[in-house]
């Protein structure tokens, strides 16, 4: 989902100047009150643990999850996310291993040979054996030849790594991107300070063999509770900027939820503001309670939502065999992960310098149902200009009692922003009763 030109709000950074204007962390929609794929109290016990799921070309949804009672990969799928039909152990030769969590990803063409030819690259966290030797816990390769069925490499990869791990392929940089906990504990506390040492640990590699050691890129700060940590992390590429699922452990209650975090480079992370969480836990009694962590995958694509699937346990960090944990369904708007949002007093909000250097347009992805969303283009030559450029005023380019994901703006009959002298410019959002959930500035068609 890389697309340069799409500037979400994630970044405080996308705004240089906001009058009456607030930011809002959108909270994920659930897809169903219950969960989509419980644990089915027979070989699979009452818990479904950790997850990861695949789709292709618009095929079915391919979930490989691991059940407490006995430490197997199973696969299931689904043409919507709602029905799932179980297949039973996905892990070749299931019955020597004990896996606790995985993660698939595409196979690069700078992956070790081993995976050339094979529909996906990827990793399993767990202990194994040999006809000769028991093995210990470690962070195992995997690859798969049918998208359906892992196939796991020996030896084990970065000893002392694994527990709680993510993978993903980062398209920008070709690179594979593995996060985990650091070695100790995580730098920067005093020793007196309460032992927390979860944290989110980067590991990268082009060819899934040879893996550097990047270190600690998002800790919990003076701003987090006193026995919060970072329990994991998922990056994924969205529009401009790699996002992330960021797991928060709270400790002493034993309860997990799901903030966002955003990066340029994958190896610089912040958290979204406000540090609000896109998935918060279920309300009291119900299957999700307690925990609610997305799968280790970025969301899908259907329609103007997106869709994710989380694993939720209404049972507590520590339950072991008595955990009741499955999966769940939930769904974001299109690109609206952060909104910008006025009231009945008009808000106004100017981005960070654009390029102007070529004849742009202009989409924008607002809620403006009750109210109207303006835009005035502004120079940037010698600071922020204030009176609009000529034909570009929000007099012209008003939004009013529409709701999309993809609107074109226009300014009378203009269509396309012609280039300016400096090539480059401010955009102006006056908005009332409106929610900016985004804006694409692209090169005009």
């Amino acid at each position: 989902m890389h697309d340069p030109h799409l500037h979400l709000f994630v970044d405080e950074a996308e705004v240089t100047l906001s009058q009456h204007v607030y930011r809002m962390v959108q909270t994920a929609r659930r897809e169903s009150l219950d969960a989509v794929l419980p644990a089915n109290g027979d070989d699979e016990g009452t818990g479904i643990g950790y997850a990861c799921v695949a789709r292709r070309d618009g095929g079915p949804y391919r979930l490989w999850y691991m059940c407490h009672a006995d430490g197997r990969v199973r696969l299931a799928e689904s043409p919507d996310g709602h029905q799932w039909t179980r297949h039973g152990a996905a892990l070749l030769n299931p019955e020597r291993y004990r896996i606790d969590n995985m993660a698939v990803a595409p196979v690069s063409s700078q992956a070790d040979p081993w995976w050339q030819g094979h529909q996906l690259a990827g990793y399993v966290y767990g202990s194994g054996e040999t006809e000769a030797e028991e093995r210990g816990h470690g962070l195992f390769l995997v690859r798969s030849d049918d998208g359906r069925h892992l196939e796991v490499r020996h030896p084990e990869i970065l000893s002392g790594v694994g527990d709680r791990s993510s993978l993903y392929f980062d398209e920008v940089a070709q690179r594979y991107s593995l996060i985990s906990r650091p070695s100790g504990r995580a730098p920067g506390f005093p020793t007196g300070e309460l032992e927390r040492p979860r944290a989110a640990n980067l590991w990268t590699s082009c060819d899934l063999v040879e893996w550097h050691n990047r270190g600690v890129v998002l800790c919990y700060d003076e701003r987090d509770d006193a026995d919060a940590e970072i329990y994991g992390m998922q990056p994924f590429w969205y529009g401009s900027r790699l996002l992330a699922w960021v797991e928060m452990y709270h400790r002493g209650p034993e309860r997990l939820d799901t903030q966002l975090a955003h990066s340029a480079d994958g190896i610089h992370w912040q958290r979204v503001e406000p540090r609000h969480p896109v998935l918060p836990l279920g309300a009291e009694g119900t299957w999700d309670s307690h925990w609610t962590v997305p799968t280790n995958n970025p969301p899908f694509l259907d329609g103007d939502r997106l869709v994710f699937f989380y694993s939720g346990a209404g049972t507590k960090h520590g339950s072991k065999a008595r955990h009741k944990r499955g999966i769940g369904m939930a769904s974001l708007r299109l690109d609206g992960f952060v909104s910008l949002e006025s009231g009945r007093k008009p808000g106004v909000a100017v981005t960070a310098p654009l390029p102007l250097t070529e004849p742009m347009q202009l989409e924008v992805n607002a809620n403006c149902y009750s109210g109207y969303v303006k835009v005035d283009v502004l120079s940037a030559q010698d600071g922020i200009q204030n009176t609009p450029i000529e034909g570009y005023d929000s007099d012209k380019a008003k939004l009013e009692q529409v709701d999309g994901v993809r609107l074109p703006v226009r300014w009378g009959e203009k269509t396309v922003v012609e280039p300016v002298a400096g090539g480059r410019c401010h955009l102006r959002f006056t908005m009332e009763q409106a929610s900016l959930f985004a804006y694409r500035w692209a090169p005009a068609s």
